[in-house]
């Protein structure tokens, strides 16, 4: 991750949470998750950890006896156990990348689709009878079984028995719904949301780059001014999101996102198979002498661990020197010098290329901040916030209206029986157009009423549709996707809803409700009101398409 800021005017502060009013329980734990595609890092803190301006980082792993601030995001399936990160052996087969397979394939592009790594990940979810679900899920369990220990030995084992867990994942803000949906599912089966004595434990996404924004904006002695523009550049192991924010108060501190976010899977992983195939091509046969420690030996040291890190874009000529194991000469010489780069002494000389934990955790805490209720019965938050986003699609649902030939097409005529006249089907109305800047304060909303036979046994769907094109249509075309189903259950009698009578005489029962949507990097938060009332988890659940 790197920023840039673009200076602004007045409104200095010293550190952007100073101030920050917690809750009064402090019977809370806040655990960040940074689950990359290469690399996946792990945060912790209490209130009184976070007031001290003391976030904890799991340095400590399975496997090493360095303090490493990661561990490989790399599973391997053996005799029935499932190794994980640095548990793998130098040399081993592993399986990397497996992230990127919760995405749908119109999703991935063809780079990632033909890359090896990838390849190789789905051919190990069809050798061990996993889906990509599964594999996300044995890792996350593992890495949350580590965390369990590490902060059980920290503070002890009864003290955690008795902290209610608000758990904060990220997730690439390129990432669409449904694989949201498919990251909540393995944080379930990873034994993340187990029921506790503490109480529920809550699971939040949070977009990387927004995670990356407030780690930098945190950092204690950071002068923050009203009109600093920062730009955040959310470079990972398979994507890279591009973001930019804009301080808009300093007291608290909020911030809207600039203009609409870009990003693409052209994540580090393809890096590194070019460099492999850099190598490769250089050493050509010499290459094929390699065992697989060999191989690991260059990707890992001489890559990974030494050229990736220090590497830097500029106009001066520096040289990469990289280390070949001896077993790839065999009886050649350890020279080539007839054609760049030179290889002397068995050293590929390489010139110019040639081819958020800490994050989550303020996210969390932000969320635990001492809060007041407005009007919605939404929250509004004192500390750190981003006040509005720009939607990256149009997002809206289907609507019947009286048909009018000037304005709807025959294929969309249809006769409704319940108000006795034609009327127009598949028309969109659309919440949000792609760019709007939406303030995550105060919500879209838009309302609805549905009429209701004597049959209804209380359940109904509402269909959210997105679309990607600049110009959405007015009605629903090839380009407009389904984005979510959301399905709810009447959270009262039906009796109690307004009666509605035709003019035959019989009753119809009439629900209004309405639908609010804020976005969140490439998909879109959804809560449903009928009568006015929030509808709960208990009575709501969504499916992204």
């Amino acid at each position: 991750m790197s920023t840039s800021r673009a200076n602004g005017v007045d409104g200095d502060v010293t550190w952007p949470l100073q101030g920050l009013k917690l809750n009064d329980d402090d019977d809370q734990l806040v655990i960040g998750i940074d689950f990359g595609t290469t690399f996946s890092g792990v945060a912790w803190a209490t209130p009184e950890n976070f007031e001290a301006d003391q976030i904890n980082l799991i340095t400590a792993w399975p496997g090493t006896g360095r303090e490493e601030g990661k561990a490989p995001t790399e599973l391997r399936y053996e005799d029935g156990k499932i190794l994980w990160g640095y548990e793998i052996p130098g040399g081993a087969d592993s399986v990397r990348g497996f992230k990127l397979l919760l995405l749908h394939d119109e999703d991935l592009t063809t780079d990632i689709k033909t890359s090896e790594f990838f390849l190789r990940a789905r051919k190990a979810m069809r050798d061990n009878g996993k889906s990509a679900i599964d594999l996300v899920a044995d890792y996350l369990s593992a890495l949350w079984r580590h965390t369990m220990e590490t902060i059980s030995k920290a503070l002890g084992e009864y003290v955690v028995d008795g902290l209610q867990f608000h758990v904060v994942i990220t997730v690439p803000a390129i990432w669409k719904g449904y694989a949201r949906q498919a990251m909540r599912d393995a944080a379930t089966r990873a034994g993340i949301l187990r029921s506790r004595n503490a109480g529920e434990t809550t699971l939040s996404f949070v977009p990387e780059p927004e995670a990356a924004a407030f780690s930098t904006l945190c950092e204690r002695g950071r002068r923050i001014r009203r009109g600093d523009v920062y730009l955040v550049c959310d470079a990972g192991g398979g994507t890279v999101d591009l973001i930019s924010y804009e301080i808009k108060d300093t007291n608290p501190i909020s911030m809207r996102e600039a203009v609409e976010g870009t990003g693409g899977l052209c994540g580090g992983l393809l890096i590194d198979e070019a460099f492999e195939n850099m190598c490769r091509i250089r050493l050509g046969r010499r290459w094929d002498n390699l065992s697989k420690k060999g191989i690991n030996d260059v990707m890992k040291r001489e890559w990974e661990q030494g050229i990736k890190p220090q590497f830097k874009q500029d106009a001066v000529e520096k040289e990469y020197i990289v280390s070949v194991p001896a077993e790839a000469f065999g009886r050649s010489s350890l020279d080539d010098l007839s054609k760049k780069p030179h290889i002397k002494q068995g050293r590929i000389h390489f010139r110019k290329r040639t081819a958020i934990c800490r994050g989550a955790i303020y996210k969390g805490f932000i969320n635990l901040s001492h809060s007041e209720h407005d009007s919605k019965g939404s929250y509004a938050y004192r500390g750190i916030s981003v006040i509005s986003t720009v939607s990256r699609i149009s997002i809206g649902t289907t609507f019947w209206c009286d048909f009018d030939s000037s304005k709807h097409i025959e294929e969309d005529m249809k006769w409704d029986e319940v108000r006795e006249k034609w009327r127009a089907t598949n028309q969109m109305e659309w919440f949000i157009h792609k760019g709007d800047d939406v303030s995550t304060k105060e919500p879209v909303s838009k309302r609805y009423h549905r009429l209701l036979k004597k049959d209804f046994d209380g359940n109904f769907r509402v269909h959210v549709y997105q679309c990607e094109a600049d110009s959405p249509p007015s009605r629903k075309a090839s380009n407009v996707k389904l984005l979510c189903s959301v399905h709810c259950k009447l959270d009262i009698p039906v009796s109690q809803l307004e009666t509605f009578r035709k003019s035959d005489g019989e009753k119809l029962k009439n629900m209004h409700y309405s639908v609010e949507m804020v976005p969140s990097g490439a998909t879109a938060e959804c809560i449903v009101y009928v009568d006015g009332r929030r509808q709960g988890s208990q009575n709501m659940s969504i499916k992204f398409e």
